[in-house]
C-alpha cells in the first residue's frame, strides 16, 4: 500500500495542473523519449515496433508521417535506417512542476521513512528555492482513525529503515512484538512486504515465519514492535506472496454491484485498489466487481464498504453479508440507547 498511496499523490499532482503534466508527460512524448534514448540505427519497421509497444495503434497514424517527413526534425535518415540526433548521454531536465511535486510529497512524513537523513537534507536543500503545490494540512481525512502511527519516532523510523532493507536483501530479523492483547512475541521473521493502510493510516508488516516450508504468513503492526534485529540468515529463494496471499483467500469473493452515478465506477476502483479483484459490466451503467480477500483483511474492508454509500450493493458472500448485517445491527443499537450521541 506504501507505493499505491505515492501513485495516488501522483494523480492528485496530476489533476492541479493538468495542461502541463498532459504537455510533458503524454503518450507520443513518452515515445520519443524510448526512440531518442536508443543509440542504434533502426528501419521505418523497427521504429514502427517501438511506437507500438510504448504506444497505442493510432499512435503509428500520427507519429509516422511526422519522423518520416522531417516535420519532427529528431532523426537523421542514413539510406533505409533512422537514428538520432542527439549525441552523449540522454539527459532530461526536471520541470519546475516535477520540482514542485517533489518537494511537495517530500514533506509527508510517510515518504521520509523510505529516505535516509543525509538524502533527505541534500533534497531539502535542492528544493528550498521550489514551492509546493499544496502543504499538508490542506486534506481533511474525514474516515480515516485518529490513533495513526508515530512516523516521525526515532525507533518506528529505524525499525521501517530496517525491514525494508531486510526485504530488499531476503534477510531474517528477530522482532519483539506487543500484541493487541498486550502479550510479548518473540519470533524470527522474513520479511516480505510493507503495507500502508489509509483508513487506520497505519504501516503494516507482511512476514513468513519459519520454517519457510511450512510457516504461515503474519502481519505485524509496526508501532507495536519493540525491537528489530538482522540475523546472519538470508533466504536463499524469493518468496511467492502474492500466490501466498491468494491461497488464504476465502472461497467465495466479496460480491459488489456498483452503480455507476456521479462516477461511482472510477471512485470504487479507487477506493478499493489494494486488492484483487475483477469487475465486468452486466447493464446500463450496472458493473459487477468481485472482491478476493482473506480473514486479516475482512475487518479494513466491512469498513470500507459500508463507509461507501448507497452506489454499492452487497450480494455476497453469505459470510461476508452476515459480517455487514451484524455491524449494522450493533450501529443501530447504539443509536436507539437513551442519550446517545
Amino acid at each position: 500500500m506504501g507505493y499505491y498511496y505515492i501513485a495516488c499523490l501522483f494523480v492528485i499532482g496530476m489533476d492541479i495542473n493538468m495542461n502541463l503534466f498532459s504537455e510533458t508527460y503524454n503518450c507520443y512524448y513518452q515515445i520519443m523519449k524510448e526512440i531518442l534514448k536508443d543509440k542504434s540505427s533502426f528501419t521505418l519497421d523497427e521504429l514502427r515496433t517501438k511506437i507500438s509497444c510504448h504506444g497505442f495503434e493510432e499512435s503509428l497514424l500520427y507519429i509516422i508521417p511526422k519522423l518520416s517527413s522531417g516535420e519532427w526534425s529528431l532523426l537523421k535518415k542514413n539510406g533505409e535506417l533512422y537514428c538520432t540526433k542527439l549525441s552523449g548521454s540522454f539527459y532530461v531536465p526536471l520541470t519546475t512542476l516535477q520540482k514542485s511535486y517533489l518537494k511537495t510529497i517530500l514533506q509527508d512524513k510517510k515518504m521520509q521513512l523510505f529516505l535516509d537523513e543525509p538524502s533527505i537534507t541534500n533534497l531539502t536543500t535542492m528544493l528550498k528555492d521550489v514551492p509546493t503545490l499544496w502543504d499538508n494540512d490542506t486534506f481533511y481525512y474525514y474516515d480515516r482513525y485518529s490513533d495513526g502511527d508515530d512516523f516521525t519516532a526515532p525507533a518506528y523510523k529505524k525499525h521501517f529503515r530496517m525491514l525494508l532493507a531486510a526485504i530488499e536483501q531476503k534477510r531474517f530479523v528477530d522482532i519483539d512484538y506487543t500484541s493487541p492483547s498486550r502479550n510479548r512475541v518473540h519470533h524470527h521473521y522474513l520479511p516480505c512486504r510493507l503495507e500502508y493502510s489509509i483508513k487506520n493510516n497505519k504501516f503494516r508488516l507482511l512476514a513468513k515465519t519459519l520454517p519457510l516450508h511450512k510457516g504461515g504468513l503474519e502481519t505485524l503492526n509496526l508501532e507495536r514492535m519493540t525491537k528489530v534485529e538482522f540475523l546472519d540468515q538470508f533466504a536463499e529463494n524469493t518468496v511467492d506472496l502474492n500466490q501466498l496471499i491468494r491461497s488464504s483467500y476465502y472461497k467465495e469473493p466479496v460480491c459488489l454491484h456498483i452503480y455507476n452515478e456521479r462516477n461511482a465506477l472510477e471512485r470504487t476502483m479507487l477506493h478499493f485498489a489494494n486488492y484483487e479483484k475483477n469487475t465486468t459490466k452486466i447493464g446500463d451503467n450496472l458493473y459487477e466487481c468481485l472482491i478476493y480477500y482473506n480473514k486479516m483483511m475482512e475487518t479494513e474492508l466491512l469498513i470500507e464498504v459500508l463507509s461507501f454509500g448507497p452506489m454499492l450493493k452487497v450480494l455476497g458472500s453469505e459470510h461476508f453479508l452476515k459480517q455487514i448485517k451484524g455491524r449494522l445491527y450493533r450501529q443501530n443499537r447504539l443509536e436507539c440507547l437513551p442519550n446517545h450521541t
